[in-house]
């Protein structure tokens, strides 16, 4: 990808045009190749080059001169690294005396047996010298040329709609793996990708991101991108190009592609800790619902109950609410967990899990049994037993004495009481377990904890996520699970 100074655009009315390589550059690119050689200088090149760009557009000879220096070999001409000569120059501080000087850089000279002043920053760029010079194809690199165009073209985006007549899954999940922020439809395919632009903060790590994407894209047999491209005076224009537009490289060479894979394998493996009463399934198929395609990181199944999880990765407010907007529309159980370090907002929803560093899977094991419940309760036909309750905490024993219900009946998965949340044993009334939700339990004996509550503390202490370390045969402490 080029540096945004040596993009190359032409604006008609309201659109924006990229100025491809062509055919009609032969020469121009063959003159270049013809300066360039070995044992030169890059700044000598530099120098070399400078009446082209009098005579041509300077930000294309810089980007051909760019792409031919990527692809030579460039070393330093110094035998010492410099950065330990200007070490041992920089030791002695700010001489102003031209004798002292002498005499210091005599005894460094002395030292490392070379000028100092001759090598000592000679790993600047304009410094470095052109050892070798591979083959070049003239064609190739005039692919490689309006690659890099598109590439860095994308970097000033608001959004990006991608069509592409294949190879949609493969899009679809390394736009997911990327952390970027998207919505995909499925009649027709595509994908719209927030740009760089839409960003405040971290635009340039976002924009590499989104650069890699392109490889995918133009190893389509047929593909399309529409973006809203931020030019000149800051209006927004419309980058419309596809594969016909000109030639690209046939198969552009595609880095390892991987978010924060390290976040999705602590979630998966603490869950099958607190969760082991859900079956946990990673990656699963895509969602489309209501023409919107979703890509779940999880899927959570309990009793033919599915609950999807995502892991979100770079976030704004207003693309977690249009997000939490859709969910809600086609009513589809999707909890949300959001790396705060990768937004600049605060944003609050009932269905999103926010964290710092490492995920909190208490909170999201109380989300998904709250969703299970809601769910349970809205799509299974519940019996009817007239059951009226005041207490916080009623078990099964009471609940057997009082109603005559069977401890069979009451374990089934439509068997509810409005206004509490069944546990293994007991009902807890919902104002009653968000107060216990509030509480810190981690480090306490259990010894303690059953003193002052009940054995009925076992239930909601697996309920909300903590794991029961014993330290005796008699006595245990209770973890909070990270």
């Amino acid at each position: 990808m080029f540096s945004t100074d040596l993009l190359r655009v032409k604006y008609r009315k309201d659109k924006v045009y990229l100025n491809y390589l062509s055919e009609e550059d032969y020469d121009l690119i063959e003159e270049i190749m013809s300066i360039l050689k070995i044992n030169m200088s890059v700044g000598e090149f530099n120098e070399e080059i400078k009446y082209l760009k009098k005579a041509y557009d300077p930000k294309l000879v810089e980007g051909i001169a760019t792409l031919l220096l990527r692809k030579s070999s460039i070393e330093n001409k110094s035998p010492i690294d410099p950065r330990i000569i200007r070490s041992r120059v920089f030791s002695y501080g700010p001489i102003v005396d031209d004798k002292e000087k002498e005499k210091i850089l005599d005894k460094i000279k002395q030292e490392l047996g070379i000028d100092p002043m001759k090598y000592i920053f000679s790993d600047l760029e304009e410094e470095m010298i052109i050892k070798n010079i591979p083959k070049i194809d003239v064609d190739q690199l005039i692919r490689e040329y309006n690659f890099e165009l598109l590439q860095t073209a994308l970097m000033k985006t608001l959004k990006v709609n991608v069509y592409i007549s294949n190879k949609w899954k493969e899009l679809l999940f390394n736009t997911k793996k990327l952390g970027l922020m998207y919505n995909a439809y499925s009649d027709p395919f595509n994908v719209e990708i927030y740009g760089p632009a839409s960003l405040l903060r971290l635009t340039e790590r976002y924009g590499r991101s989104i650069s890699m994407l392109l490889p995918i894209i133009i190893s389509s047999k047929n593909w399309k991108i529409k973006a809203e491209f931020v030019g000149k005076y800051n209006r927004v224009y419309l980058l419309d190009t596809n594969n016909d537009d000109t030639i690209f490289p046939l198969s552009a060479q595609q880095e390892n592609i991987s978010f924060d894979s390290s976040v999705e394998k602590d979630f998966y493996s603490k869950m099958k800790v607190v969760a082991s009463d859900w079956e946990i399934i990673r990656e699963p198929e895509p969602l489309i619902a209501n023409n919107s395609v979703f890509i779940p990181d999880f899927l959570l199944i309990k009793n033919n109950v599915k609950i999807y999880v995502e892991i979100v990765g770079f976030w704004t407010k207003e693309y977690l609410r249009r997000k939490s907007e859709k969910v809600r529309e086609i009513k589809l159980p999707l909890i949300l967990i959001v790396d705060e370090s990768l937004g600049y907002e605060d944003f609050n929803n009932e269905n999103i899990v926010k964290f710092k560093k490492s995920i909190n899977i208490a909170s999201v094991y109380y989300l998904i049994n709250k969703i299970y419940n809601n769910l349970v309760k809205n799509t299974l036909i519940n019996k009817d037993y007239n059951i009226e309750l005041k207490d916080d905490i009623v078990t099964f024993d009471e609940i057997i004495k009082r109603f005559g219900i069977s401890k069979e009946n009451i374990k089934k998965d439509n068997f509810n009481i409005k206004g509490y949340i069944k546990l293994k044993n007991v009902f807890i009334k919902d104002e009653f377990l968000q107060s216990l939700k509030n509480k810190d339990f981690n480090n306490l004996k259990l010894s303690q904890l059953i003193n002052q509550y009940g054995e009925w503390i076992l239930d909601v202490l697996d309920f909300l996520g903590y794991q029961i370390k014993w330290i005796n045969i008699t006595d245990a402490i209770i973890k909070k699970v990270q």
